[in-house]
């Protein structure tokens, strides 16, 4: 593989990482092809280009303007994302989506609740999550409200907690939001929009956990809001919303 397919850079304008997508065909039929893909791609741009950051690699199919699957997240969430995002990066190609997708919030709310315990799988939690990550999110509601994060003083072995209070407070930030019908992609709109996040947003090494503590605690409850009207109670593939 000689040849760059055609991508584009989305996200926060000064992450520390670049992401990425690109556009494929089809995805691979196994999570170890797409993975190797993904590769394969990220060598690919290195090699092309002076970035000196790391890149996070991810796949998606675009047809007519709008996403209609993604190796990694969710096809609302990234065609969204890609089209708010185009104009804060230097591009190579012509923006790809021409068309937004309607969020699907309780979607949003699966995919948080379970990337928030992964996150702390390596804690003294990890016995009440292991067994959670892979029910309902009943289930995880009940171990998200055991969970106390000013508790915790180990992370794990080498775990960079500034890293995971930043991307817990984005995850935390951008689901709460969008909640409130507000769409954010970056950690600037985060910052803008959530104010008591901003520190971890930054990776102020001097912050503690009450804030973000209080950021989960609004999650649960409007977690727990959402669980009655919700059809699916685990995570499940987007489908699309018809704009009312």
């Amino acid at each position: 593989m000689n040849t760059i397919p055609i991508y584009q850079i989305f996200g926060s304008q000064n992450s520390l990482d670049v992401d990425v997508v690109f556009f494929v065909d089809k995805i691979p039929d196994t999570i170890n092809n797409a993975a190797n893909l993904c590769k394969q791609y990220s060598e690919l741009l290195i090699s092309t280009s002076d970035k000196n950051k790391k890149t996070n690699v991810n796949l998606a199919v675009v047809q007519n303007g709008n996403l209609q699957d993604v190796f990694k997240g969710t096809v609302d969430e990234l065609n969204n994302a890609l089209f708010y995002t185009y104009a804060l990066h230097e591009q190579k190609h012509v923006n790809q989506i021409t068309k937004l997708s309607v969020r699907d919030i309780n979607l949003k709310y699966l995919r948080c609740a379970r990337m928030i315990l992964s996150f702390l799988t390596k804690t003294t939690y990890r016995g009440i999550i292991k067994q959670a990550l892979n029910t309902n999110i009943q289930t995880k509601l009940e171990v998200l409200k055991n969970i106390d994060l000013n508790k915790i003083v180990d992370f794990g072995k080498n775990a960079d907690v500034t890293e995971i209070k930043k991307t817990i407070a984005f995850q935390l930030g951008q689901t709460i939001l969008l909640n409130r019908g507000i769409e954010v992609y970056t950690k600037d709109e985060v910052a803008s929009n959530f104010k008591v996040l901003k520190p971890y947003l930054y990776r102020d090494e001097s912050t503690n956990f009450t804030d973000l503590q209080n950021a989960l605690n609004t999650f649960i409850i409007t977690l727990e809001e959402r669980i009655p009207f919700m059809k699916n109670t685990t995570e499940y593939k987007y489908q699309p919303i018809e704009s009312s």
